[in-house]
Parts: structure tokens; sequence; C-alpha cells
């Protein structure tokens, strides 16, 4: 008489091992994309943020304030920061005469490619002459009107985004790619 045996066989084992091997393979190449959009995405909406608080700020604080960039780009290394005033130099240390020092809630906000790695950046923001010959974008206090339009354009990988600043100081993302959630770039 044999007797009924509990468990799993040897083959049974084999076979689900497998299945989940080529599950797991199915699946690592869309997380690492869903990975990358999520990064670019987390880009495009920090800069979108910025250029509101800006907006925000310059209001609040009755002075002119401005979104300085590092370089124009396109460029994997590049930074951004706020600053009442005068235009910035994201790249210099908070203690420099020219650095970006605008304090709000007792946080600088300077923001670096190193937060997204990957990301490329480039911007289509006129350039400052003086104190920093870099492109900005500068609210002003009255409206909250942006001195000139301009458009910055993330992408990595085959995805990007744009974010566009009017002189009315309205701030919109886009995408030029379809990428999901944003709406196309006209």
């Amino acid at each position: 008489m044999l007797r009924k045996s509990f468990g799993f066989t040897l083959i049974e084992l084999l076979v689900t091992v497998t299945i989940i091997g080529i599950l797991a393979a199915i699946a690592v190449p869309a997380y690492t994309k869903m990975l990358e959009r999520n990064r670019l995405k987390g880009a495009a909406e920090s800069l979108f943020n910025d250029l509101q608080l800006a907006r925000t700020e310059a209001i609040k604080r009755n002075q002119d304030v401005d979104l300085t960039f590092s370089a124009v780009g396109p460029t994997t290394t590049w930074a951004y920061g706020l600053r009442t005033g005068a235009t910035c130099d994201p790249a210099l240390a908070v203690t420099a005469a020219n650095a970006c020092k605008l304090a709000v809630d007792d946080v600088l906000k300077v923001t670096r490619s190193t937060d997204y790695p990957g990301v490329s950046l480039q911007v289509t923001f006129a350039a400052a002459t003086a104190p920093v010959a870099l492109p900005r974008a500068e609210f002003e206090p009255r409206q909250g009107l942006a001195d000139v339009s301009g458009s910055a354009y993330l992408v990595l990988g085959a995805d990007e985004l744009r974010v566009i600043v009017s002189t009315l100081g309205r701030v919109k993302i886009c995408t030029q790619t379809g990428m999901p959630g944003y709406q196309p770039c006209s």
C-alpha cells in the first residue's frame, strides 16, 4: 500500500522556479524604465515647484526673486538655485558672495543634478549680465510676472519633459515624447 506523500516533487519545484525566472526577466526592464521615468518626473516636478516658489516668494517678500541655472546645456551636470534681488551661481558654496542664498523656512533652495542621476538639462532662458552671466528666470514682486519667457528641457533616455515659464509668470510642464501623465507640448 502506497502512502500519500506531502510536499513538492523536484519537477514541480523546477517548473515553479523557471516560471518565476521568466516573469522576473520580463519585469526587470519594465521596472528599470519605470524608475527612470520617475526620476525624470521628479526632476521636472521639482523645477516646476521651485519656479512657483520663486514667483510666490517674490510677491511675499516684495523683491525680485531669481531662479538661476548653472549652465545652458544640454548637460547632466547642472544645478539651479534661488536668490532675491540678483542672479547667483548655484555651483558656489553658500559662503561665496554670489551664492544662491534664498532661505525658505530656513532651508537653502539649491537643486543639483546629483539629486536626479542621468537627467540631462537644457535651458532657453536668457542669461543675466551681472553679477553672474548665467541663464535665469526672474519674477517681479508686484504681480509675479517673469522678466522673460523660457523653457527647460529635461531628458532621460528616450523620455523628455519640458518646463515652460511665460512672461505672465505661468509655469507648466508638457511632454514632447508622449510621456504618460502630461499634456503634449504645443
